[in-house]
């Protein structure tokens, strides 16, 4: 179908701040032909849709989620005998229809709220390889996918034994870039660190696991290949190890001192923020968290780096990018508006450059701005309507009503929230943090 959007409060996503009043935006096989005043007069006779003044903007690019889980705190993603069954039986014949199951049901909730490019951080068995390629041959209709199968690590490191393949030789690490370049991924992602759930010491919840050594041949590998490494990283050592072996996205991040910002610009890489998850594991009780003290401490040592080290990011003009960490306890597919309306609380920005960053700046760091992330004339057409003015406030990005992705319209989008995981992550909205970036 053609469209014609008319009587829309425009925010295009660009670095412009302006809401355009009244504008009217022409849809054509799927990407934007047209951007005008509605009072223009529209020759095409395509259907038309008045928006009556709600808000238009891009659609949200979710920079970081894994797609198997649902976010609902779990005891077995701390290990054990039950995350051992649970991971056998996903590798089973039985098992792949299920995960891949899994993931579409997450990749759909997450489109019915607005996001309408995913890169994926890390998946079982190439189920979001499998899902990307029914949704790019129209068997289903879901977001842009950008996928990098299962990460790779050392051994013991983050992810081995779930979403993670690993070995310690350099070599056969390198194999592995070429056998997930075989399998059609679009990049590459590493675990240079540990994490909270792994952390064997309190205060080391980014424990160095990969070698420099080990991360090199990953990444000069995929540069190969002309695929890009995002490397899960929570410590300022393990950024260190991640920019000095080439990888071009630094996940979830730490403190950053002078050495560190210039790594960060002599390689041209990106800090990615992901908040969503280690604000509630680190403020909300462990009754609800099911962490021990120990990681609800390191959880802590976590948010206090990233949130740090993007400030300074930030101040020395290195890009940011924002990603939810979904399937992380707590982090449901449909919360990429948390994560937007947390980088404005508390990372010292304004709301609209949050919605640019969740947009265009996220999709610069994928090298897709020339397809999507903002609304221009000959880019894709994947956008969302919101009610009210996200620009006054980030919160209106919570209820969208509507969604179209490559000029596929989804009319009303409605996904299954988990009210109990809504009503804890609620209670954080207004917690006020001792980070300098605090405005509130």
């Amino acid at each position: 179908m053609n469209y014609i959007l008319k009587n829309a409060n425009l925010f295009d996503g660009t670095n412009n701040n302006d809401i355009q009043e009244n504008m009217c935006v022409v849809v054509e096989n799927g990407k934007i032909k047209s951007i005008k005043p509605s009072s223009e007069e529209i020759q095409e006779d395509y259907e038309i849709i008045d928006l009556q003044g709600k808000y238009l903007l891009p659609g949200l690019i979710n920079l970081h989620a894994h797609l198997f889980g649902t976010g609902k705190p779990s005891k077995s993603l701390g290990g054990g005998t039950m995350q051992k069954l649970l991971v056998k039986f996903i590798h089973t014949p039985l098992g792949k229809p299920v995960i891949d199951s899994m993931v579409t049901k997450h990749i759909t909730s997450a489109l019915n709220s607005g996001v309408t490019t995913i890169r994926s951080s890390g998946d079982f068995c190439f189920s979001d390889v499998r899902i990307r390629d029914k949704i790019n041959s129209g068997e289903i209709i879901g977001p842009r996918l950008i996928v990098p199968g299962p990460a790779i690590t050392c051994v013991g490191g983050h992810g081995d034994g779930t979403f993670a393949i690993s070995n310690d030789d350099p070599n056969t690490l390198a194999d592995y870039v070429k056998s997930h370049k075989e399998k059609g991924v679009d990049y590459i992602k590493i675990c240079v660190t540990g994490g909270v759930m792994d952390a064997k010491k309190k205060g080391e919840p980014g424990e160095v696991k990969m070698t420099l050594e080990q991360t090199k041949a990953v990444c000069d590998m995929a540069h190969k290949f002309g695929l890009k490494v995002a490397s899960h990283t929570e410590s300022s050592k393990g950024i260190e190890v991640a920019l000095d072996g080439g990888v071009d996205t630094v996940e979830h991040g730490s403190f950053l001192d002078e050495n560190l910002v210039q790594k960060f610009k002599d390689n041209n890489s990106a800090f990615i923020v992901t908040t969503s998850p280690a604000l509630p594991l680190a403020k909300l009780s462990p009754s609800i968290t099911k962490l021990n003290e120990m990681c609800v401490y390191n959880s802590n040592v976590i948010l206090d780096g990233m949130v740090n080290g993007a400030m300074d990011a930030l101040k020395n003009n290195i890009t940011v990018g924002l990603g939810t960490d979904a399937s992380c306890p707590l982090v449901t597919p449909y919360d990429m508006w948390r994560e937007v309306y947390y980088f404005a609380k508390f990372y010292g920005v304004s709301n609209a450059f949050a919605i640019h960053t969740a947009t265009l700046v996220n999709a610069q760091i994928l090298g897709i701005d020339n397809i999507t992330g903002s609304i221009e004339v000959g880019k894709e057409a994947d956008l969302i309507v919101v009610k009210e003015n996200p620009i006054e406030d980030l919160k209106a990005l919570r209820d969208v009503d509507m969604v179209m992705v490559g000029g596929k319209l989804i009319d009303s989008p409605k996904y299954e929230r988990n009210e109990q995981i809504d009503e804890w992550l609620n209670s954080l909205i207004n917690m006020k943090l001792k980070y300098g970036a605090m405005k509130n």
